[in-house]
C-alpha cells in the first residue's frame, strides 16, 4: 500500500494494488474508488483532502517504524 498526497491539488490517493485500474466508481463528489479487471479494489482518491481527512494524524507503520505522512511538494 502506498499513500500519496499532492499538495498542489489537495488530493489524497491510497494505492492498494500494483494492478492497473480499469474502472473508477464515484462514491461521492469528493471520493472515488478504482477497480482492476477482476473487480478488486486498486485504490481510492479523496479530493479536497484537508476537508475530509486530518492529514496530520495519518501514521504509517513500515518495518515496525512509525512514519508520519509527508506532503509531496511541501
Amino acid at each position: 500500500m502506498k499513500i500519496h498526497y499532492f499538495a498542489d491539488t489537495d488530493t489524497l490517493y491510497i494505492d492498494l494494488s500494483d494492478l492497473p485500474s480499469v474502472r473508477t466508481e464515484e462514491i461521492s463528489d469528493l471520493v472515488s474508488v478504482d477497480f482492476d479487471a477482476e473487480e478488486g479494489l486498486v485504490g481510492t482518491t479523496i479530493e479536497s483532502a484537508k476537508l475530509q481527512v486530518d492529514l496530520s494524524s495519518i501514521n504509517i507503520m513500515t518495518n515496525l517504524e512509525l512514519k508520519t505522512l509527508q506532503a509531496v511538494g511541501s
